[in-house]
């Protein structure tokens, strides 16, 4: 996976990544939700499939945060 994969992700949520993990924005303020994978290549299919498609909306974690700036539970 290329380095640029920051310029992709359209998910709003999306911190950065590491060599097997995710980092998102977490459903609590002021806090970051880690999504860790067995190897780089899962995460690579998964910031593929879901963070850089649609905004990220197919993504389970993007419909619980975004649930949560729609119903004024986070700011």
């Amino acid at each position: 996976m290329s380095r640029n994969i920051e310029e992709r992700v359209e998910c709003p949520f999306f911190l950065r990544h590491s060599k097997t993990a995710i980092t998102c924005e977490g459903v609590l303020d002021g806090t970051n939700c880690v999504h860790t994978f067995k190897s780089a290549a899962q995460r690579d299919f998964y910031e593929t499939g879901f963070c850089c498609v649609k905004g990220g909306r197919s993504c389970q974690h993007y419909r619980n945060v975004s649930i949560l700036y729609e119903r004024g539970l986070k700011v």
